[in-house]
């Protein structure tokens, strides 16, 4: 498999990988045009790893193992979501790059150094979509696959197999999801933490206004506010965020 059609293959997929992940971290900003990151003669992207970017990255994991990497990277001054999501956000691009590695999955997010990104590593493609906004470029994503591993990666065809009927959502009527309602997030020392006590007030990283984050199996899936119904805590769902 050749550089070319690996990256014409992941140019779209990482486009709309960086739209799902601008759509769900609310970031003032759209995904422009992408480039090969390792190209003698790519774009330069300084602006956006200079002192102050924060970056963070995830393995794309498939049947076979792990075949590639997504990262996420913010320029000094943007907007920084919690890393909470950040984590969603990077998870719920898996299904947009299942052609570029055979990836059926992301796994655990953890902060990245930014400059680490430009540094081409053998037998691997990296493709980078800038975020853009009014300003200019704010943010990159940047994904990287082993074109080995793609190459390796069957493609298959449907099992004609013993036909069956339509199935029915109903099937799955009674499985159980675990929901949870994200207020918000902090850091604290140590020393700090040891002096919390009975009445201690710990300040989130979230203002009043804001819409709390509702995770279902730990993928966010709306936002909402806090209600109170019959004395107990509730969320009124106010957006749906779908991968459309």
């Amino acid at each position: 498999m050749s550089a070319d059609l690996d990256l014409s293959a992941m140019g779209p997929a990482v486009s709309e990988a960086a739209t799902l992940i601008v759509d769900s971290l609310g970031l003032a900003a759209v995904a422009g045009d992408g480039f090969d990151l390792w190209a003698p003669d790519g774009a330069d992207v300084s602006d956006l790893l200079t002192k102050g970017a924060r970056s963070w990255s995830a393995p794309l994991l498939g049947p076979l193992g792990p075949c590639g990497e997504i990262a996420l990277v913010l320029a000094s001054g943007a907007n920084v979501p919690g890393e909470g999501r950040v984590a969603s956000g990077l998870a719920g691009c898996a299904a947009a790059l299942s052609g570029v590695c055979g990836a059926d999955h992301v796994g655990d997010m953890q902060r990245a150094e930014p400059s680490a990104l430009v540094d081409s590593r053998p037998g691997q493609q990296a493709y980078a979509v800038p975020l853009v906004n009014k300003d200019g470029r704010t943010g990159l994503v940047v994904v990287i696959s082993s074109s080995e591993m793609a190459a390796e990666l069957p493609h298959l065809e449907p099992s004609p197999g013993p036909a069956t009927g339509p199935r029915s959502i109903a099937a799955l009527a009674d499985v159980e999801m675990t929901v949870s309602v994200e207020l918000g997030r902090t850091k604290i020392a140590i020393k700090d933490l040891l002096n919390v006590h009975n009445g201690a007030v710990v300040q989130l990283d979230r203002p009043v206004s804001h819409p709390v984050d509702i995770f279902v199996n730990s993928t966010l899936i709306a936002r909402g506010e806090v209600v109170v119904v019959d004395e107990h805590f509730a969320v009124r769902v106010t957006e749906l965020l779908t991968g459309d």
